[in-house]
């Protein structure tokens, strides 16, 4: 917009812009203020234990929350999702084999075809030694809250096991239990070390990176999509 007005107009108004865009996108690619925020949100939610966490003589039901997808045959199941995906089903895994009764619900997003998230959902339960019996896939959910909507209606008695991405689990919990459910997390796909970790370096924060800019954007889209959810109630 600076640049556009300065070729325009030739005034100090293009100036001040670019100076502003420039500040704006170099404190975006610290990842310094958002740091401790996204560490801090990362750990409300301790990692589950199935001997502490699992309710004795109650059935577990494990929900994977979806990502992105990429629908090309051509590519293996495993690679046709994001690593957050792939963090996430493994602890999915982790839960269902603890439980000889355990379902394991793996919500699969995007616009590809049924039969093809089918396949994929397929293909992952055979790489992974799973019961297809115990197996379900959730095909049509936009959102945590189409999600959390599918499993109220999915579940019996079950004990439903959240298994997001920890960033993720504090609103993915709020979601859930708005759908009248009394869930219990199981966070995964860790973005950041324990506080006090001895390979933990505080410098880096404060360099400008496009880890920075991913950090800024991930914590951003969290205060946001919390904030929406507010609103809708």
């Amino acid at each position: 917009m600076g640049w556009l007005l300065i070729w325009r107009t030739s005034g100090r108004r293009g100036g001040w812009w670019v100076a502003a865009g420039t500040l704006v996108l170099f404190l975006g690619s610290l990842s310094g203020p958002t740091y401790e925020l996204r560490r801090q949100q990362e750990y409300v939610f301790a990692p589950l234990n199935p001997e502490r966490d699992l309710t004795p003589r109650q059935t577990p039901l494990a929900v994977v929350l979806g990502t992105g997808f990429n629908n090309d045959p051509e590519v293996p199941a495993n690679s046709r999702v994001s690593g957050s995906f792939l963090a996430r089903l493994l602890e999915g895994v982790r839960v269902y084999r603890n439980h000889p009764e355990c379902r394991l619900i793996v919500s699969v997003a995007g616009d590809a075809t049924d039969e093809s998230k089918l396949q994929f959902v397929g293909e992952m339960v055979t790489l992974l030694q799973l019961d297809p019996d115990r197996v379900q896939t959730i095909l049509d959910a936009e959102s945590t809250s189409d999600e959390a909507d599918a499993i109220a209606e999915l579940r019996n008695t079950e004990q439903v096991i959240v298994v997001t991405s920890a960033g993720h689990m504090v609103r993915a919990m709020r979601t859930f239990e708005d759908a009248g459910l009394e869930p219990t997390a199981a966070p995964a796909d860790y973005g950041y070390r324990r506080a006090g970790s001895p390979s933990e370096k505080i410098w880096p924060r404060w360099v400008p990176s496009n880890g920075g800019i991913h950090s800024t954007h991930q914590w951003l889209y969290e205060q946001v999509a919390y904030l929406w959810q507010t609103l809708r109630g």
